[in-house]
């Protein structure tokens, strides 16, 4: 994750909202939380964006309450997680 946070900050992506944000943790990482707050908290997300994770299908992840999970798809070993952000 620090790759992908310094990388944000160094390139001020900030300046900009996006639609839709595609995040690809490695399946290991356990700390995907912090991923989505940073994204909440920048605002990076507009407020009709989707948010879209894929994870390990056996990771449990506990998210923060304003992360609302829309839907979830199962392929193979993976899960994509589409959300959005309560604002």
């Amino acid at each position: 994750f620090d790759d992908v946070l310094n990388i944000i900050n160094k390139n001020n992506i900030f300046q900009f909202q996006f639609n839709l944000i595609f995040c690809d943790p490695p399946f290991k990482d356990k700390n995907v939380t912090k991923l989505i707050d940073h994204i909440y908290n920048s605002n990076i997300l507009k407020k009709d964006g989707i948010f879209i994770l894929h994870r390990n299908k056996n990771t449990k992840e506990k998210f923060s309450s304003y992360f609302k999970i829309v839907e979830e798809k199962k392929y193979g070993i993976s899960k994509i997680i589409f959300g959005s952000f309560l604002f």
